[in-house]
């Protein structure tokens, strides 16, 4: 059973859904095929604005955001992670370079290096010249990969992933599709396996 994961390295709460999804697989028996797409994209096509920009004026909201991270942090033990200092980070160059890594048959170990650089490294990745260290010191191939990115049909897929989550309902990240069914955020996923066990 498949359920396309729209993600974007640039959130946190991507990263923090990313970290839970091997345990979500292996408890409901699904796979996630994760869907690169630009979180940025999402945004602009839907007339939404990332959560910091959207609770900025609204007093204890912006905080509550983070106090929510704090408790899903401690449930799921995910004590590598860490708020990045060069947040928020523009992902277009890294979310290229996940459409290649597919293409390459290494997402996985793409998705896995950048997430950790950017949420437990406190890397700046959106400057090629670090994300090009991260990958090299995960044995990725990074020059094949930064070459990938410049051309027209790696630009041109993740703007079509984009648009297809659009399309497919989505307005945020992360959102996860099955069926012809959405959820979204991390603090839905008991919603998502709801569905599963209810259709097995």
């Amino acid at each position: 059973m498949i359920v396309d994961f729209i993600y974007d390295v640039a959130t946190p709460n991507g990263y923090l859904t990313h970290k839970v999804v091997p345990e979500f697989e292996e408890r409901t028996g699904t796979n996630f095929n994760y869907v690169p797409c630009l979180a940025g994209g999402i945004f602009k096509l839907t007339n939404n604005v990332p959560p910091l920009i959207a609770t900025a004026d609204i007093k204890n909201k912006a905080d509550y955001f983070f106090i929510e991270i704090s408790r899903f942090v401690k449930k799921h033990n995910l004590s590598k992670f860490k708020n990045n200092s060069f947040f928020p980070q523009n992902s277009l160059n890294i979310q290229r370079g996940a459409i290649a890594a597919k293409e390459l048959g290494v997402l996985k170990e793409y998705v896995e290096c950048t997430m950790s650089a950017m949420w437990e490294k406190d890397l700046n990745i959106q400057d090629l010249e670090v994300l090009k260290k991260a990958l090299d010191e995960d044995g990725i191939d990074h020059k094949t990969i930064l070459e990938m990115i410049q051309t027209k049909e790696c630009k041109d897929k993740l703007i079509a992933n984009t648009s297809w989550a659009v399309e497919k309902g989505a307005f945020g990240i992360p959102t996860f599709l099955i069926d012809d069914q959405i959820f979204f955020g991390k603090d839905h996923m008991d919603q998502l396996e709801d569905y599963i066990n209810s259709i097995k």
